[in-house]
C-alpha cells in the first residue's frame, strides 16, 4: 500500500495540485473543470502516465496481487485484504490522496458514486489484468509491449469518453434518462 500510495500521490501532486494551484483546474461537486482544451491534455497526459505507473506497479507485484484475488474469493481472514485499496478512495483525514486534494480545492469529494467508479472501474481492472497477465499473453500470442500498449489504448479511450469540453464529469444526471 505504501507503494500503491506513492504513486498515487505523485499524479495528485503534479496532475491535480499543481493544476490548481497554476489556475488549469478547478474542481467542483461533480465535474473537473479546466481553464481550457489545453489543460484538459495537459491532465489526460498525466493521467495515462499516472495509469501507466500504476500499470507497471501491479503488474510487478502481480503474484502477491493473485494471492490477494484468490483470498477475497475465500471466507478466511485476509479475504478482505484486496479492499485495501479502497484507503485510496475515502474521504477521510487518514487518507493523504483525499486530504491533499481537499486542502486544494475545498470543493472536492468523494461521493459514494466516485468511491465505487473508482474502486471498480479503476483500480480493479489493473488489478485484473495483472492477475489474469500471464494466461492472456500465452492465449493471445501477444508480446509483454503490445498486451500493455492494448490495455493502456483501452483505459484512454474509456477516460476520453469522461471528458466534455473543458470538463471531466464526475456525475451526468443525464444518465438517469438513459
Amino acid at each position: 500500500m505504501k507503494d500503491a500510495t506513492t504513486i498515487a500521490m505523485d499524479f495528485v501532486h503534479t496532475g491535480i495540485v499543481q493544476m490548481i494551484r497554476d489556475g488549469k483546474l478547478d474542481i467542483e461537486t461533480d465535474r473537473l473543470r479546466f481553464i481550457d482544451g489545453g489543460a484538459v491534455r495537459d491532465f489526460f497526459r498525466k493521467v495515462m502516465n499516472y495509469y501507466e505507473r500504476s500499470l507497471d506497479f501491479v503488474l510487478e507485484k502481480r503474484a502477491v496481487i493473485r494471492i490477494l484475488m484468490l483470498e477475497s474469493l475465500k471466507d478466511s481472514k485476509h479475504h478482505n485484504d484486496l479492499f485495501r485499496f479502497m484507503e485510496l478512495t475515502g474521504d477521510g483525514e487518514d487518507n493523504p490522496v483525499f486530504k491533499t486534494i481537499y486542502e486544494a480545492d475545498r470543493d472536492f469529494t468523494y461521493s459514494g458514486d466516485m468511491s465505487v467508479f473508482k474502486f471498480f472501474f479503476s483500480i480493479i481492472p489493473l488489478i485484473n489484468f495483472a492477475a489474469h497477465y500471464e494466461e492472456y499473453k500465452a492465449i493471445s500470442s501477444m508480446s509483454d509491449s503490445e498486451l500493455k500498449e492494448s490495455f493502456l489504448r483501452s483505459f484512454k479511450i474509456i477516460f476520453a469518453s469522461l471528458i466534455s469540453g473543458s470538463e471531466i464529469l464526475l456525475r451526468n444526471d443525464k444518465t438517469r434518462d438513459i
